[in-house]
Parts: C-alpha cells; structure tokens; sequence
C-alpha cells in the first residue's frame, strides 16, 4: 500500500491525523483511526467501542480471510493509540 493512497483516504474521511502504522490494506492513524486502503471503509476512533469490529468486518461481502489478521493488528494498534490518550486526558 502506498502512503499517497493511504493520505488520500484520510482525506476523504476527514480525518486529520498522521500515519501511524500500516497492516496489509489497513492504516491505523495517530489517533487511533482504522482505515481500508482497497474498499472506502474506516472506523474511526470516535465509533471504536461501539462494536466488535472484527466480527463486523468479517460480515462484510467483500472482507477477504486473508486479511483478518492485518485488520486484527490494527485494531489491537488502535486500541493502544486510544488508551493511551485516554490516560493521558485523566
């Protein structure tokens, strides 16, 4: 996946964030955002605790088995990003 493409779905989500990791088709952004390079999906921060995105994402027609495992890092790497900004706010 290449960072351009990556900028250009923050963009399109609106979010303002930088790159913080990449996991196959998925970036995780410095404030805890998912993002799909290949399909326009994103889970952003804000939404994060209000599903098991996972399995959610597993539902999907087009969520491919070989990228559980890319979208299971990122999703651990978002949870780390906003527990530590949630330890940072108290």
């Amino acid at each position: 996946m290449n960072k351009e493409k990556i900028i250009e779905q923050f963009h399109y989500f609106n979010i303002k964030a930088d790159i913080d990791s990449v996991y196959g088709n998925w970036a995780v952004s410095t404030e805890g955002d998912v993002v799909n390079s290949v399909y326009p999906y994103a889970i952003l921060a804000i939404h994060f605790k209000e599903a098991d995105w996972l399995e959610k994402m597993k539902s999907k027609v087009w969520f491919r088995p070989e990228s559980e495992k890319a979208l299971e890092k990122s999703l651990k790497r978002a949870k780390e990003l906003l527990d530590k900004s949630q330890d940072v706010d108290l």
